[in-house]
Protein backbone atom coordinates (compact mmCIF):
# COMPACT_ATOMS: atom_id res chain seq x y z
CA UNK A 1 0.00 0.00 0.00
CA UNK A 2 1.49 3.33 -1.07
CA UNK A 3 0.72 6.65 0.54
CA UNK A 4 1.53 10.26 -0.28
CA UNK A 5 0.77 13.13 2.08
CA UNK A 6 1.19 16.85 2.48
CA UNK A 7 0.58 19.01 5.53
CA UNK A 8 -2.94 18.58 6.85
CA UNK A 9 -5.03 21.46 8.13
CA UNK A 10 -7.88 21.71 10.62
CA UNK A 11 -10.40 22.45 7.87
CA UNK A 12 -13.43 20.24 7.27
CA UNK A 13 -12.22 16.96 5.85
CA UNK A 14 -13.63 14.13 3.73
CA UNK A 15 -12.32 10.77 2.64
CA UNK A 16 -12.96 10.27 -1.08
CA UNK A 17 -13.11 6.59 -2.02
CA UNK A 18 -12.68 6.10 -5.78
CA UNK A 19 -11.00 2.81 -6.57
CA UNK A 20 -12.13 3.17 -10.19
CA UNK A 21 -12.79 6.07 -12.54
CA UNK A 22 -11.05 8.84 -10.60
CA UNK A 23 -9.92 10.61 -13.73
CA UNK A 24 -11.49 12.10 -15.67
CA UNK A 25 -14.98 10.90 -14.68
CA UNK A 26 -15.01 12.43 -11.21
CA UNK A 27 -13.20 15.68 -11.98
CA UNK A 28 -16.35 17.81 -11.67
CA UNK A 29 -17.33 16.11 -8.43
CA UNK A 30 -13.88 16.63 -6.93
CA UNK A 31 -13.96 20.29 -7.94
CA UNK A 32 -17.33 20.74 -6.23
CA UNK A 33 -15.82 19.43 -3.00
CA UNK A 34 -12.76 21.65 -3.34
CA UNK A 35 -14.97 24.69 -3.95
CA UNK A 36 -16.44 24.11 -0.48
CA UNK A 37 -12.97 24.35 1.03
CA UNK A 38 -12.90 20.67 2.01
CA UNK A 39 -9.64 18.83 2.57
CA UNK A 40 -9.78 15.60 0.59
CA UNK A 41 -8.05 12.36 1.51
CA UNK A 42 -8.17 10.05 -1.48
CA UNK A 43 -8.25 6.26 -1.48
CA UNK A 44 -7.87 4.76 -4.94
CA UNK A 45 -6.39 1.78 -6.75
CA UNK A 46 -3.53 3.57 -8.51
CA UNK A 47 -0.61 5.69 -7.44
CA UNK A 48 -1.73 9.08 -8.79
CA UNK A 49 1.50 10.93 -8.08
CA UNK A 50 1.55 14.51 -6.81
CA UNK A 51 -2.07 15.45 -7.50
CA UNK A 52 -2.52 18.80 -5.69
CA UNK A 53 -6.24 18.29 -5.20
CA UNK A 54 -5.67 15.83 -2.37
CA UNK A 55 -4.09 16.31 1.05
CA UNK A 56 -3.21 12.61 1.13
CA UNK A 57 -3.62 9.82 -1.38
CA UNK A 58 -3.49 6.11 -0.65
CA UNK A 59 -3.29 3.38 -3.30
CA UNK A 60 -4.77 0.07 -2.21
CA UNK A 61 -3.12 -3.18 -3.28
CA UNK A 62 -5.19 -4.85 -6.02
CA UNK A 63 -5.54 -8.19 -4.23
CA UNK A 64 -7.35 -7.00 -1.08
CA UNK A 65 -10.70 -8.59 -0.26
CA UNK A 66 -13.78 -6.72 0.99
CA UNK A 67 -13.03 -7.09 4.70
CA UNK A 68 -9.42 -6.06 4.23
CA UNK A 69 -10.43 -2.99 2.23
CA UNK A 70 -12.98 -2.06 4.89
CA UNK A 71 -10.40 -2.38 7.66
CA UNK A 72 -7.79 -0.30 5.82
CA UNK A 73 -10.18 2.44 4.69
CA UNK A 74 -11.84 2.66 8.12
CA UNK A 75 -8.42 3.05 9.72
CA UNK A 76 -7.47 5.80 7.30
CA UNK A 77 -10.78 7.61 7.88
CA UNK A 78 -10.26 7.51 11.66
CA UNK A 79 -6.61 8.61 11.39
CA UNK A 80 -7.52 11.54 9.12
CA UNK A 81 -10.44 12.51 11.40
CA UNK A 82 -12.74 12.92 8.42
CA UNK A 83 -16.35 14.00 8.69
CA UNK A 84 -17.38 11.11 6.42
CA UNK A 85 -16.38 8.90 3.54
CA UNK A 86 -17.92 9.75 0.17
CA UNK A 87 -17.81 8.12 -3.25
CA UNK A 88 -19.19 8.75 -6.71
CA UNK A 89 -18.49 5.22 -7.92
CA UNK A 90 -21.00 2.39 -8.01
CA UNK A 91 -18.25 -0.03 -7.03
CA UNK A 92 -17.51 1.74 -3.73
CA UNK A 93 -20.90 2.64 -2.26
CA UNK A 94 -20.99 -0.38 0.07
CA UNK A 95 -17.49 0.19 1.46
CA UNK A 96 -18.20 3.91 1.93
CA UNK A 97 -21.44 3.14 3.78
CA UNK A 98 -19.78 0.63 6.07
CA UNK A 99 -16.90 3.01 6.79
CA UNK A 100 -19.39 5.72 7.74
CA UNK A 101 -21.22 3.33 10.03
CA UNK A 102 -17.92 2.56 11.80
CA UNK A 103 -17.26 6.30 12.09
CA UNK A 104 -20.62 6.74 13.83
CA UNK A 105 -22.10 8.88 11.04
CA UNK A 106 -25.79 9.04 11.90
CA UNK A 107 -27.04 9.12 8.31
CA UNK A 108 -25.04 6.06 7.19
CA UNK A 109 -27.29 3.36 5.70
CA UNK A 110 -25.01 0.50 4.62
CA UNK A 111 -27.94 -1.88 4.25
CA UNK A 112 -29.46 0.49 1.68
CA UNK A 113 -26.10 0.60 -0.09
CA UNK A 114 -25.93 -3.20 -0.16
CA UNK A 115 -29.41 -3.36 -1.69
CA UNK A 116 -28.40 -0.75 -4.27
CA UNK A 117 -25.30 -2.72 -5.23
CA UNK A 118 -27.10 -6.03 -5.79
CA UNK A 119 -29.79 -6.17 -8.47
CA UNK A 120 -31.38 -9.33 -7.07
CA UNK A 121 -31.78 -7.63 -3.68
CA UNK A 122 -33.30 -4.64 -5.45
CA UNK A 123 -35.98 -6.82 -7.04
CA UNK A 124 -36.86 -8.38 -3.68
CA UNK A 125 -36.95 -4.95 -2.04
CA UNK A 126 -39.20 -3.44 -4.72
CA UNK A 127 -41.58 -6.39 -4.57
CA UNK A 128 -41.72 -6.28 -0.76
CA UNK A 129 -42.70 -2.61 -0.82
CA UNK A 130 -45.05 -2.86 -3.83
CA UNK A 131 -43.04 -0.38 -5.90
CA UNK A 132 -43.60 -0.75 -9.67
CA UNK A 133 -40.97 -3.16 -10.99
CA UNK A 134 -40.65 -6.14 -13.34
CA UNK A 135 -40.78 -9.92 -13.04
CA UNK A 136 -37.37 -11.32 -12.21
CA UNK A 137 -35.60 -14.55 -11.38
CA UNK A 138 -32.31 -14.67 -9.39
CA UNK A 139 -29.82 -17.04 -11.01
CA UNK A 140 -27.73 -19.38 -8.91
CA UNK A 141 -27.95 -22.38 -11.24
CA UNK A 142 -27.92 -22.01 -15.06
CA UNK A 143 -30.12 -25.05 -15.71
CA UNK A 144 -32.80 -23.86 -13.29
CA UNK A 145 -32.60 -20.42 -14.93
CA UNK A 146 -33.20 -21.96 -18.37
CA UNK A 147 -36.31 -23.68 -17.01
CA UNK A 148 -37.54 -20.46 -15.35
CA UNK A 149 -36.96 -18.48 -18.53
CA UNK A 150 -38.85 -20.99 -20.66
CA UNK A 151 -41.73 -21.02 -18.16
CA UNK A 152 -42.01 -17.24 -18.15
CA UNK A 153 -41.51 -16.72 -21.88
CA UNK A 154 -39.18 -14.70 -24.06
CA UNK A 155 -37.73 -12.17 -24.67
CA UNK A 156 -35.93 -11.70 -21.35
CA UNK A 157 -33.23 -9.37 -20.06
CA UNK A 158 -30.20 -11.12 -18.58
CA UNK A 159 -27.75 -9.17 -16.40
CA UNK A 160 -25.07 -9.70 -13.75
CA UNK A 161 -26.21 -8.76 -10.27
CA UNK A 162 -23.23 -6.59 -9.33
CA UNK A 163 -22.05 -4.87 -12.53
CA UNK A 164 -22.58 -1.22 -13.47
CA UNK A 165 -23.14 0.94 -16.57
CA UNK A 166 -25.17 -1.78 -18.36
CA UNK A 167 -22.11 -4.02 -18.51
CA UNK A 168 -23.05 -7.45 -19.95
CA UNK A 169 -26.78 -6.65 -19.94
CA UNK A 170 -28.29 -8.70 -22.77
CA UNK A 171 -31.64 -9.38 -24.45
CA UNK A 172 -32.30 -13.11 -24.90
CA UNK A 173 -34.96 -14.00 -27.46
CA UNK A 174 -34.92 -17.74 -26.80
CA UNK A 175 -33.31 -20.62 -24.89
CA UNK A 176 -30.13 -20.66 -26.99
CA UNK A 177 -29.51 -16.94 -26.51
CA UNK A 178 -30.27 -17.26 -22.79
CA UNK A 179 -27.80 -20.11 -22.39
CA UNK A 180 -25.09 -18.15 -24.20
CA UNK A 181 -25.75 -15.04 -22.09
CA UNK A 182 -25.56 -17.00 -18.85
CA UNK A 183 -22.27 -18.57 -19.91
CA UNK A 184 -20.67 -15.16 -20.60
CA UNK A 185 -22.03 -13.60 -17.40
CA UNK A 186 -20.88 -16.61 -15.36
CA UNK A 187 -17.30 -15.92 -16.47
CA UNK A 188 -17.66 -12.24 -15.59
CA UNK A 189 -19.22 -13.03 -12.22
CA UNK A 190 -16.87 -15.87 -11.26
CA UNK A 191 -15.86 -14.23 -7.92
CA UNK A 192 -19.54 -14.27 -6.86
CA UNK A 193 -20.24 -17.90 -7.74
CA UNK A 194 -21.32 -19.77 -4.65
CA UNK A 195 -22.17 -16.59 -2.68
CA UNK A 196 -25.75 -16.15 -3.91
CA UNK A 197 -27.40 -14.94 -7.09
CA UNK A 198 -24.78 -13.92 -9.68
CA UNK A 199 -27.18 -13.10 -12.50
CA UNK A 200 -30.75 -12.01 -12.94
CA UNK A 201 -33.46 -12.77 -15.49
CA UNK A 202 -35.93 -9.94 -15.98
CA UNK A 203 -39.07 -9.31 -17.91
CA UNK A 204 -38.31 -7.22 -21.01
CA UNK A 205 -40.01 -3.83 -20.84
CA UNK A 206 -40.02 -2.42 -24.39
CA UNK A 207 -40.68 1.30 -23.82
CA UNK A 208 -38.40 4.31 -23.47
CA UNK A 209 -35.90 4.47 -20.63
CA UNK A 210 -35.11 7.43 -18.40
CA UNK A 211 -32.56 8.13 -15.68
CA UNK A 212 -33.62 10.15 -12.63
CA UNK A 213 -31.11 11.90 -10.34
CA UNK A 214 -31.55 13.80 -7.12
CA UNK A 215 -30.41 14.24 -3.55
CA UNK A 216 -31.96 13.18 -0.23
CA UNK A 217 -31.89 15.79 2.55
CA UNK A 218 -33.33 14.93 5.96
CA UNK A 219 -35.19 12.04 4.36
CA UNK A 220 -36.79 14.15 1.63
CA UNK A 221 -36.03 13.44 -2.03
CA UNK A 222 -35.24 16.53 -4.10
CA UNK A 223 -35.28 16.08 -7.87
CA UNK A 224 -32.31 17.18 -9.93
CA UNK A 225 -33.22 16.05 -13.41
CA UNK A 226 -34.68 13.25 -15.52
CA UNK A 227 -32.67 12.33 -18.61
CA UNK A 228 -34.22 10.79 -21.68
CA UNK A 229 -31.76 8.36 -23.24
CA UNK A 230 -31.34 6.20 -26.29
CA UNK A 231 -30.56 2.49 -26.03
CA UNK A 232 -29.55 -0.01 -28.65
CA UNK A 233 -32.42 -2.35 -29.44
CA UNK A 234 -30.46 -5.36 -28.28
CA UNK A 235 -29.21 -7.90 -27.75
CA UNK A 236 -26.89 -5.51 -25.85
CA UNK A 237 -27.84 -2.19 -24.29
CA UNK A 238 -25.07 0.35 -24.68
CA UNK A 239 -26.42 3.63 -23.36
CA UNK A 240 -26.16 6.81 -25.40
CA UNK A 241 -27.58 10.28 -26.05
CA UNK A 242 -28.68 11.35 -22.57
CA UNK A 243 -30.74 14.54 -22.97
CA UNK A 244 -32.19 17.24 -20.72
CA UNK A 245 -34.74 18.73 -20.20
CA UNK A 246 -37.10 15.76 -19.77
CA UNK A 247 -39.27 15.43 -22.87
CA UNK A 248 -42.52 14.87 -20.90
CA UNK A 249 -42.29 17.18 -17.87
CA UNK A 250 -45.94 16.53 -17.07
CA UNK A 251 -44.84 13.09 -15.82
CA UNK A 252 -42.12 14.34 -13.48
CA UNK A 253 -44.37 14.19 -10.43
CA UNK A 254 -45.15 10.52 -11.11
CA UNK A 255 -41.46 9.64 -11.27
CA UNK A 256 -40.59 11.74 -8.22
CA UNK A 257 -43.29 9.90 -6.25
CA UNK A 258 -41.71 6.55 -7.15
CA UNK A 259 -38.26 7.81 -6.16
CA UNK A 260 -39.68 9.16 -2.91
CA UNK A 261 -41.19 5.76 -2.09
CA UNK A 262 -37.83 4.04 -2.65
CA UNK A 263 -36.01 6.59 -0.50
CA UNK A 264 -38.55 6.26 2.31
CA UNK A 265 -38.50 2.47 2.29
CA UNK A 266 -34.69 2.41 2.26
CA UNK A 267 -34.71 4.71 5.28
CA UNK A 268 -32.34 7.21 3.64
CA UNK A 269 -31.67 10.48 5.46
CA UNK A 270 -28.80 11.90 3.40
CA UNK A 271 -27.66 10.52 0.05
CA UNK A 272 -27.26 11.11 -3.62
CA UNK A 273 -29.76 8.96 -5.50
CA UNK A 274 -30.47 7.80 -9.03
CA UNK A 275 -32.94 5.42 -10.61
CA UNK A 276 -33.49 4.00 -14.07
CA UNK A 277 -37.06 3.42 -15.18
CA UNK A 278 -38.74 2.11 -18.32
CA UNK A 279 -42.24 2.40 -19.72
CA UNK A 280 -44.14 -0.83 -20.15
CA UNK A 281 -46.57 -1.53 -22.99
CA UNK A 282 -49.29 0.36 -21.14
CA UNK A 283 -47.06 3.42 -20.79
CA UNK A 284 -46.51 2.97 -17.05
CA UNK A 285 -43.02 3.43 -15.63
CA UNK A 286 -41.34 0.47 -13.95
CA UNK A 287 -38.15 0.66 -11.88
CA UNK A 288 -35.25 -1.09 -13.60
CA UNK A 289 -32.64 -0.30 -10.94
CA UNK A 290 -31.58 2.35 -8.43
CA UNK A 291 -28.51 3.39 -6.48
CA UNK A 292 -27.40 5.53 -3.55
CA UNK A 293 -25.13 7.64 -5.75
CA UNK A 294 -25.44 10.11 -8.59
CA UNK A 295 -25.25 8.91 -12.19
CA UNK A 296 -21.73 8.94 -13.56
CA UNK A 297 -20.03 11.25 -16.01
CA UNK A 298 -21.57 14.51 -17.17
CA UNK A 299 -25.01 14.05 -15.56
CA UNK A 300 -24.19 16.15 -12.49
CA UNK A 301 -22.97 19.04 -14.64
CA UNK A 302 -25.92 18.83 -17.04
CA UNK A 303 -28.42 19.07 -14.18
CA UNK A 304 -26.58 22.15 -12.93
CA UNK A 305 -26.46 23.74 -16.40
CA UNK A 306 -30.11 23.12 -17.22
CA UNK A 307 -31.79 23.65 -13.83
CA UNK A 308 -29.22 25.61 -11.80
CA UNK A 309 -29.15 22.89 -9.14
CA UNK A 310 -25.79 21.60 -7.92
CA UNK A 311 -26.60 18.18 -6.46
CA UNK A 312 -23.06 17.33 -5.39
CA UNK A 313 -22.58 20.67 -3.64
CA UNK A 314 -25.89 20.27 -1.77
CA UNK A 315 -24.97 16.75 -0.70
CA UNK A 316 -21.41 17.67 0.30
CA UNK A 317 -22.54 20.64 2.37
CA UNK A 318 -24.91 18.38 4.31
CA UNK A 319 -22.16 15.77 4.78
CA UNK A 320 -19.91 18.51 6.19
CA UNK A 321 -22.60 19.49 8.69
CA UNK A 322 -24.22 22.57 7.20
CA UNK A 323 -27.86 22.87 8.39
CA UNK A 324 -30.55 21.92 5.89
CA UNK A 325 -32.24 25.32 6.16
CA UNK A 326 -29.00 27.10 5.34
CA UNK A 327 -28.35 24.81 2.38
CA UNK A 328 -31.82 25.30 0.93
CA UNK A 329 -31.63 29.05 1.49
CA UNK A 330 -28.42 29.19 -0.55
CA UNK A 331 -29.67 26.78 -3.24
CA UNK A 332 -33.04 28.30 -4.00
CA UNK A 333 -34.40 25.25 -5.74
CA UNK A 334 -34.78 23.96 -9.21
CA UNK A 335 -35.24 26.67 -11.80
CA UNK A 336 -37.11 26.32 -15.10
CA UNK A 337 -34.91 24.90 -17.88
CA UNK A 338 -32.51 27.46 -19.34
CA UNK A 339 -30.87 25.30 -22.06
CA UNK A 340 -30.72 21.75 -23.40
CA UNK A 341 -27.85 19.30 -22.97
CA UNK A 342 -26.90 15.97 -24.47
CA UNK A 343 -24.28 13.32 -23.61
CA UNK A 344 -22.88 11.30 -26.52
CA UNK A 345 -20.90 8.17 -25.64
CA UNK A 346 -18.37 6.66 -28.00
CA UNK A 347 -17.94 2.90 -28.45
CA UNK A 348 -15.47 1.10 -30.71
CA UNK A 349 -13.33 -1.99 -31.26
CA UNK A 350 -9.59 -1.82 -31.73
CA UNK A 351 -6.52 0.00 -30.46
CA UNK A 352 -6.86 3.67 -29.51
CA UNK A 353 -4.46 5.83 -31.54
CA UNK A 354 -5.77 9.28 -30.58
CA UNK A 355 -8.47 10.37 -28.16
CA UNK A 356 -8.89 14.08 -27.44
CA UNK A 357 -11.40 16.90 -27.99
CA UNK A 358 -9.65 18.08 -31.15
CA UNK A 359 -11.46 20.80 -33.10
CA UNK A 360 -14.70 20.11 -31.24
CA UNK A 361 -13.62 22.60 -28.54
CA UNK A 362 -14.18 25.47 -31.01
CA UNK A 363 -17.89 24.72 -31.33
CA UNK A 364 -20.17 26.95 -29.23
CA UNK A 365 -22.09 23.76 -28.43
CA UNK A 366 -19.06 21.99 -26.94
CA UNK A 367 -19.33 21.58 -23.16
CA UNK A 368 -16.79 18.89 -22.23
CA UNK A 369 -15.17 15.68 -23.40
CA UNK A 370 -13.97 12.87 -21.14
CA UNK A 371 -11.45 10.64 -22.93
CA UNK A 372 -11.94 7.37 -21.07
CA UNK A 373 -9.49 5.24 -23.06
CA UNK A 374 -5.80 6.08 -23.31
CA UNK A 375 -3.81 5.97 -26.57
CA UNK A 376 -2.46 2.46 -26.94
CA UNK A 377 -5.36 0.87 -25.04
CA UNK A 378 -7.33 -1.88 -26.76
CA UNK A 379 -11.10 -1.33 -26.47
CA UNK A 380 -14.02 -3.56 -27.32
CA UNK A 381 -17.72 -2.91 -27.65
CA UNK A 382 -20.52 -5.42 -27.17
CA UNK A 383 -20.49 -8.36 -27.50
CA UNK A 384 -16.68 -8.55 -27.29
CA UNK A 385 -16.45 -6.10 -24.39
CA UNK A 386 -18.07 -3.15 -22.65
CA UNK A 387 -15.54 -0.33 -22.95
CA UNK A 388 -16.37 3.31 -23.48
CA UNK A 389 -13.87 5.30 -25.55
CA UNK A 390 -15.11 8.67 -24.37
CA UNK A 391 -18.10 10.79 -23.38
CA UNK A 392 -18.96 14.10 -25.03
CA UNK A 393 -21.31 16.68 -23.54
CA UNK A 394 -22.92 19.47 -25.58
CA UNK A 395 -25.25 22.31 -24.76
CA UNK A 396 -27.65 24.25 -26.95
CA UNK A 397 -30.62 26.63 -26.78
CA UNK A 398 -33.93 25.14 -25.73
CA UNK A 399 -37.58 25.97 -26.29
CA UNK A 400 -40.57 24.32 -24.56
CA UNK A 401 -41.66 21.24 -26.46
CA UNK A 402 -38.29 20.77 -28.15
CA UNK A 403 -37.69 17.12 -29.05
CA UNK A 404 -34.55 15.29 -27.83
CA UNK A 405 -33.69 14.65 -31.49
CA UNK A 406 -32.62 18.29 -31.82
CA UNK A 407 -29.95 17.79 -29.15
CA UNK A 408 -28.99 14.43 -30.69
CA UNK A 409 -28.20 16.13 -34.01
CA UNK A 410 -26.03 18.74 -32.31
CA UNK A 411 -24.16 16.06 -30.36
CA UNK A 412 -23.47 14.03 -33.49
CA UNK A 413 -22.23 17.11 -35.34
CA UNK A 414 -19.82 18.08 -32.54
CA UNK A 415 -18.70 14.44 -32.11
CA UNK A 416 -17.56 14.43 -35.73
CA UNK A 417 -14.98 17.08 -34.78
CA UNK A 418 -13.39 15.05 -31.98
CA UNK A 419 -9.84 13.86 -32.58
CA UNK A 420 -10.56 10.15 -32.08
CA UNK A 421 -8.96 7.42 -34.13
CA UNK A 422 -9.21 3.69 -33.49
CA UNK A 423 -7.05 1.17 -35.33
CA UNK A 424 -9.43 -1.68 -36.19
CA UNK A 425 -8.87 -5.22 -34.97
CA UNK A 426 -6.75 -7.41 -37.23
CA UNK A 427 -8.65 -8.41 -40.34
CA UNK A 428 -11.35 -5.75 -39.89
CA UNK A 429 -11.91 -2.50 -41.73
CA UNK A 430 -11.44 0.81 -39.90
CA UNK A 431 -14.39 1.57 -37.66
CA UNK A 432 -16.00 5.00 -37.33
CA UNK A 433 -16.22 6.10 -33.69
CA UNK A 434 -18.09 9.37 -33.80
CA UNK A 435 -21.42 8.55 -35.40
Amino acid sequence: MSCRSTDMSDARTLLLLMRRNLRPNASDHVQALLDLGADLHLVTSDDIGDDPRFVTSTALPPDLGHDQILRVVSGLAADRQVAAAVTFSEYDIVIAGEVNERLGVNWARPQADRISRDKSRQRAFLAAHQIPSVWSYPVTDPNAALDAGAAHGFPLIVKPTAAASSTAVQLADGPAALGSALTSIAALAEPMRGTGAWALLEEYVPGREVTLDGVVLDGQFLLGGIHDKALARGPFFEEDLYTLPFSTPEREAELVAIAGDIVKCLGLELALFNAELREDRAGEFRVIEFSTRISGGHVFRNVRDVYGLDLVRIYARAVLGDPREQILRTHCGRRPPRMATCIKRLYADGRVLRNSPGHAVFSPNFRAYYPLARPGQVVASAPRGFDTVGALSVWLPWQPGQEPAVAHQVALKVAAELDVEIAPPAGASRLPTTD
